[in-house]
């Protein structure tokens, strides 16, 4: 992971972080209000999923920019590997934290959610994007 810091996805991973902070207080909250109560383990889970999150997408972006700079043949077996591992440890996260019972499975699954999430809210209030769709109907006769 140390060539994310030359990673042209570095600067976009940034400016979503805060999203998917405001994301995670406001999931928290909503769990609060709907149990009733404090729940550590769902506090635990959050995180998990949370930090899990981060470095699930830091991976991913590591992956994608080595598969981008490889041959064609060893940039899909990169990609694979990179998806498998990565549902692979979600999936034994999940397990050992029911298992154990120190966190809540759910809680770990609801951030692997919110880059998908950021990247649609960032997408839809980019001016950007705005200006290139109001290009693209202005060419296209609508």
């Amino acid at each position: 992971m140390s060539r994310f810091k030359d990673n042209p996805l570095r600067p976009y991973f940034k400016k979503l972080i805060f999203k998917m902070l405001l994301m995670l207080i406001i999931t928290y909250i909503i769990t609060a209000l709907i149990s009733f109560s404090i729940d550590i383990k769902m506090i635990i889970g959050l995180l998990v999923g949370f930090a899990f999150m981060l470095l699930s997408y830091l991976f991913m972006a590591d992956s994608m920019y080595t598969a981008l700079t490889t041959r064609k043949a060893h940039a899909k077996g990169i990609v694979m590997t990179s998806y498998l591992v990565r549902y692979v440890l979600l999936l034994g996260i999940c397990i050992s934290g029911y298992k154990l019972k120190i966190l809540n499975p759910f809680g770990v699954l609801i951030p692997q959610f919110y880059p998908r999430i950021a990247m649609t809210i960032d997408n839809f209030s980019d001016k950007e994007v705005k200006k290139n769709a109001d290009a693209n109907d202005k060419y296209s006769g609508s």
